[in-house]
C-alpha cells in the first residue's frame, strides 16, 4: 500500500516539475519582449491585442502549474473547479490566436509572408485544441487526461523556444532558429517518455498521440509554405482581412 502511494506521489511530483519547466521556458523566451519589455530596447510596437494574447497564454501556463500542484496535494475538488476555468482560457486562446493571425496578415509586405504566417498560427493552435478537447473528454481517465494536457501545453512552446534561441543563444539565421526550436520543443517529451518507461514499462498512448500530432504540425508548417494551393489560400485570406 505504501509503495503504491509513494509511486503516486512521485508521479504527481513529476508533472509539477514539467509544469514548472514550461513556465521557465515561457518566461525566458518572452522576458525581453513582454514580461520586462520596458527594460529592453524594442524594434517593433506591441498592440493591445498582443498584450492580451500574452496575458491569457501566461494565465494558461500558471493555471497548468496550479492544477498539477492541486493534484499533488490531493485537492481534487478544486482541481475539477479550476479545470473548467482552464477550459475557458483554452477557448479564449484559440480566439486570440485567430485574431492575432488576422492582425499579422494585415501587415502588407510584412514578415513572415502569408503562407508561413498562417501555418505558424493555424497548425499549432489546431493541435492544441484537439489535445485539450481530448483531455476534457477523457477527464475521468487521469492517466490519459494529465498526459494529454501536458502534450497540449508543450505545443505552446514553439513561440517561446524561437525567442530563447534568438535572444538567449544569439542565433538569427531563420533556418537554424526553426531547427533548434523544433528540436528543443520535441525534447520536452524525452523526460515524459523516460518516466513512462521507468514506471509503466511502456509509453502511454496519450503521449504517442501528442507526439504524433505535434510532429505532424511541425512537418506541416515547413511543407505547406511552398505548396501552391496553400499559398493561394493564405493570399486569399490576406486579401479578405485587408
Amino acid at each position: 500500500m505504501n509503495t503504491v502511494i509513494g509511486a503516486q506521489r512521485r508521479g504527481h511530483f513529476f508533472f509539477v516539475v514539467m509544469a514548472a519547466a514550461v513556465i521557465a521556458v515561457v518566461f525566458s523566451g518572452f522576458e525581453p519582449t513582454f514580461y520586462f519589455r520596458g527594460f529592453h530596447s524594442q524594434t517593433r510596437p506591441m498592440s493591445v491585442l498582443l498584450h492580451v494574447h500574452g496575458i491569457i497564454f501566461s494565465v494558461w501556463v500558471v493555471l497548468f502549474l496550479a492544477q498539477t500542484l492541486l493534484i499533488a496535494r490531493g485537492n481534487y475538488r478544486w482541481h475539477r473547479r479550476l479545470g473548467w476555468a482552464l477550459a475557458g482560457v483554452a477557448a479564449a486562446m484559440i480566439v486570440l490566436v485567430i485574431l492575432a493571425m488576422v492582425e499579422e496578415l494585415r501587415r502588407v509586405n510584412g514578415f513572415p509572408p502569408p503562407p508561413l504566417a498562417l501555418a505558424l498560427s493555424a497548425f499549432p493552435i489546431l493541435v492544441f485544441g484537439m489535445l485539450v478537447g481530448s483531455a476534457l473528454y477523457l477527464r475521468r481517465l487521469p492517466d490519459w487526461h494529465k498526459r494529454l494536457m501536458t502534450s497540449a501545453t508543450i505545443v505552446l512552446l514553439g513561440a517561446p523556444m524561437n525567442r530563447v534561441v534568438t535572444h538567449r543563444f544569439g542565433i538569427h539565421d531563420g533556418t537554424m532558429i526553426g531547427v533548434l526550436s523544433t528540436l528543443m520543443v520535441d525534447a520536452f517529451f524525452i523526460p515524459c517518455v523516460a518516466y513512462d518507461l521507468i514506471t509503466r514499462r511502456a509509453i502511454h498512448p496519450a503521449y504517442l498521440l501528442g507526439i504524433g500530432l505535434i510532429v505532424a504540425d511541425q512537418i506541416g508548417q515547413t511543407e505547406v509554405v511552398d505548396w501552391t494551393p496553400w499559398i493561394d489560400f493564405s493570399t486569399a485570406i490576406q486579401r479578405l482581412v485587408n
